[in-house]
Order: C-alpha cells, then sequence, then structure tokens
C-alpha cells in the first residue's frame, strides 16, 4: 500500500481539473481500507470512487483522499449480488448481463462506483438503486457494520449512509435473458449520447431535482444555457450539466455553479441544491 504525497485531483475526477491532495492512496482490499480508516480516525480525510460527481478546489485538499477503484470484486451468493464498493457501474452491467441479472440496466452509462451511487441513491429513467438493495455493509465505530434495506432511509438522490464508508452492497435483482439485458443497457447508454454532452469533462448533473423543480428547465427559461465563466461552460446539449469546455479550473466551475444559483434565487426565488460534491 502506498500512500503518495501531493497527488492532482485533476486526475482523479471526471471534471480534470482541481487541486493537489495533500495524501492520496488506493487500498488493494477491504482488510487495507478498514486499516486505514482506523489508522486516521478523527483526521480528515475524503473517500473517492470514480470522481464523477466530484470536484476539487484549486487550493487543494488538506488531507487524505482515500481512492477505492481497486475494490471491485464481485460474486453471486444466495441469488444476490455481492459487489465490493469501488465496482465501476460498466463493469456491474456487463457482469449482470452475463450472468442473466436484471434491474439496473438504466445504469449502463453512469460513469460512478457502486459505493457512491449507493450512497448518493443515484438513479434515471424512474429508477434508483435502493430498488435493487438487499444490504449494505459500512464502516462505523472502528469495525463493519451490515444493515438491511428497512433500516436505511432512502430518499430522492440522498441517504442515510452519507457520511458513513461503504464497504459492499448487496443487490436483489430479476432474472432474464442476456439479450434482452443488454438491449435495455444499449438502450439506455444511447439515450445518454444524445442528450448528455459525454464530449467534455463533466461531473453530471450539477443540481438536484426536486418535485416540480427541474435545474435544467429553469436554467434554460433564465437564458444561461452556453453561459462560460473561463473555460467552464452550462453546456448547450443539456443545461443541467457544466462542462469543462476549455481548460476550465475548478474556480471557474465553482463560480459558475454560484452564478446559476444566485440567478434562480433572485428571478425565481428557487435556491439550487448542489447535487456535485465539493471536496472541503
Amino acid at each position: 500500500m502506498e500512500i503518495i504525497s501531493g497527488y492532482s485531483m485533476a486526475k482523479a475526477t471526471t471534471f480534470k481539473c482541481g487541486g493537489m491532495a495533500k495524501w492520496f492512496v488506493c487500498p488493494a482490499d477491504l482488510f487495507e481500507f478498514a486499516s486505514i480508516l482506523k489508522l486516521h480516525q478523527g483526521k480528515k480525510l475524503f473517500i473517492l470512487g470514480n470522481g464523477s460527481n466530484t470536484i476539487c478546489p484549486d487550493e487543494g485538499y488538506d488531507g487524505l483522499v482515500i481512492c477505492t477503484k481497486d475494490l471491485n470484486k464481485m460474486v453471486i451468493e444466495n441469488d444476490l449480488v455481492v459487489c465490493e464498493c469501488g465496482v465501476d457501474l460498466f463493469k456491474l452491467n456487463i457482469f449482470l448481463a452475463e450472468n442473466n441479472l436484471s434491474g439496473i440496466e438504466w445504469s449502463y452509462g453512469i460513469p460512478g462506483t457502486v459505493g457512491g451511487a449507493v450512497i448518493m441513491n443515484s438513479g434515471a429513467f424512474g429508477s434508483s438503486m435502493s430498488d435493487y438493495i438487499d444490504k449494505v455493509e459500512i464502516f462505523v465505530n472502528n469495525k463493519t457494520k451490515i444493515m438491511k434495506i428497512d433500516q436505511l432511509d432512502f430518499s430522492y438522490r440522498k441517504s442515510c449512509l452519507q457520511g458513513y464508508p461503504v464497504f459492499r452492497v448487496w443487490l436483489k435483482l430479476n432474472k432474464d435473458n442476456k439479450e434482452k439485458i443488454t438491449a435495455l443497457q444499449n438502450y439506455y447508454y444511447n439515450e445518454r449520447k444524445s442528450k448528455q454532452p459525454i464530449s467534455y469533462p463533466s461531473a453530471g448533473s450539477v443540481f438536484k431535482r426536486k418535485e416540480n423543480i427541474i435545474p435544467a428547465k429553469i436554467i434554460d427559461k433564465l437564458g444561461l444555457k452556453g453561459v462560460k465563466i473561463g473555460g467552464a461552460e452550462v453546456s448547450t446539449i443539456h443545461s443541467g450539466f457544466i462542462v469543462n469546455k476549455d481548460g476550465a479550473t475548478a474556480t471557474d466551475v465553482l463560480r459558475l455553479v454560484k452564478l446559476i444559483q444566485e440567478t434562480v434565487l433572485n428571478k425565481e426565488n428557487i435556491l439550487l441544491e448542489k447535487e456535485i460534491i465539493v471536496m472541503e
């Protein structure tokens, strides 16, 4: 296990910008993950998956970043799919298709990990991760704890797991044939490609949708689509996204987020809540 001193978060996040982490480590297995958490109890740390909804300020992060990308084992036990937190959603979908398991085809194309998707209760096309969770293993009080779905408080893009390291997730899925599963995966992936700005670095939806509040529609209405600050731009394809169009800094992105929030608050009396996570 190598702890790296001074690691560029532009290399670890899909926004492709941001400052340096003071320390950076990728545990090789869950035992190492637990050991690192125990050693750094009470100290500043940030747990990162694929960095697909995260931005690090240009000033950097004065703590330890634990990247879970190597915690990527998947097995099937008692009709449940057991995933370590760092399992990539692309790879999970391929694994599920090969094993004739259906349910989360809608996640094909989301560049995140299982751990992050569960903590944020990611979803799309009317479905969410919480629809398919049986139980979750978290790390709390220096030990692991398994929580069943009826103990977990999931809501739209939220869970009671925020603030707790997720180790493993048990998913309850449905049997189906591989051809149908693959067709659905391709359908959702193509929908994303046609409606989202995948040609430029971004972190997905910047703001959370709420009942009767669709950020992209409000941003469109106020004429903010295409607005730029430095190299950051409100996407002209989907204004719920901010893209790194031309060498944006994290400061450019965060200033543009603030401009949108202030404009929407002043014009519509609505405070848009960030869906992206700012490392602080």
